[in-house]
């Protein structure tokens, strides 16, 4: 991505390009994530003349849910842990590729928490100018907390 990042990404999440993929927070809260994804002549990923492949829709997802951790953490709700993608379910692409020039909204509901460690997140990508879906899925995450570090 040729543009620089958006400062509230940078604060919640713990990528740094060229692995922080998305670019701009629309919306977020204690349950719930919103991402622009621009797909650029540099977007990672992106294949020349086709676009970005359907599958690294699964990063977007995940580090989408990962601004809700973020914002989770910020607000004092949870404490500082180590998010692990374990999977996901039902993953639908309705497209083979993001194409070229594209900006995509990217949509992450947190579901079901089972005793703080296993999280499982509702999530879409849709394109931006026609709100049209192109792809969705379940993620299911492990969530292992990190020690403290001593003083």
């Amino acid at each position: 991505m040729s543009k620089s990042a958006d400062p509230e990404l940078l604060e919640l999440l713990p990528h740094r390009p060229p692995m922080l993929l998305l670019r701009r927070v629309l919306a977020l809260g204690a349950d719930h994530a919103s991402a622009l994804v621009e797909l650029d002549a540099q977007a990672p990923f992106a294949l020349p003349g086709q676009g970005v492949p359907v599958c690294v829709g699964l990063e977007y997802m995940g580090q989408t849910a990962a601004l809700i951790a973020g914002y989770q953490l910020r607000q004092g709700l949870i404490g500082p842990h180590l998010g692990f993608l374990l999977g996901s379910r039902r993953y639908r692409a309705h497209r083979d590729f993001f194409a070229p020039g594209s900006s995509l909204q990217v949509d992450v509901r947190e579901g079901v928490v089972v005793d703080d460690s296993l999280a499982n997140f509702d999530c879409t990508i849709r394109c931006l100018a026609s709100d049209v879906l192109l792809a969705e899925a379940t993620l299911s995450v492990l969530r292992r907390p990190t020690p403290e570090v001593a003083a």
